[in-house]
């Protein structure tokens, strides 16, 4: 009777690697766009970037434009590198206060809206990192921007070097170009956004 009840679970428990085999076999992996220039972020010199504190405005939002690798491609995730900073003096973090990402296609057509508080993504006492905001299966075909509203709450990464040209401000309905005047050289710098597009 032993040996028969300890056949049984092993051969449950065979059933049950299998199944669980076939299941990630059946489920492809997620493919990962980025917008930046594809460095191993260990080697991205980056900054924080804030457009509430730039531009003292809660509607203005930094934008990734991203090609979808087949039609109908379904957006699940966007990941962001952020942070919503932390008082090492009083070891505390700051209050909740609302972040908003949207997706658009390539008309600037609203596809899929979502916020909530800064802290569930960003909170850190080390610094930055990226924060994964899960999205219900959003249909892309071409090309189509994510659009990340920090509102002061958790500034975004911003690759200062090695523009894309795919980094963009949305203002007003429009997309701006994402540059910024250096006021000791008097140049105009373009800038990457830190974010991803995940979906299969």
């Amino acid at each position: 009777m032993k040996n028969t009840t300890l056949l049984f679970a092993c051969l449950c428990s065979a059933a049950l690697c299998i199944n669980a085999i076939a299941a990630t076999a059946a489920t492809p992996q997620l493919t990962t766009l980025r917008g930046d220039s594809g460095q191993n972020y260990s080697q991205i010199n980056f900054t924080l970037f804030s457009s509430l504190v730039e531009f003292g405005s809660l509607g203005v939002g930094e934008a990734v434009k991203f090609k979808a690798p087949k039609a109908g491609w379904k957006l699940q995730t966007v990941r962001v590198l952020g942070w919503s900073g932390y008082n090492k003096s009083s070891q505390s973090y700051p209050a909740d206060r609302n972040i908003m990402l949207e997706i658009r296609d390539k008309d600037f057509n609203l596809l899929y809206k979502f916020a909530d508080a800064q802290n569930n993504y960003f909170l850190s006492d080390i610094g930055p990192r990226f924060g994964e905001i899960e999205i219900p299966g959003v249909a892309v075909t071409g090309d189509f921007y994510v659009v990340y509203y920090d509102r002061g709450a958790a500034p975004i990464g911003t690759e200062t070097t090695n523009a894309t040209g795919n980094s963009y401000l949305f203002v007003n309905g429009q997309m701006e170009p994402a540059e910024f005047p250096l006021s000791e050289t008097n140049e105009t710098v373009m800038v990457n956004w830190l974010m991803e597009a995940l979906g299969k």
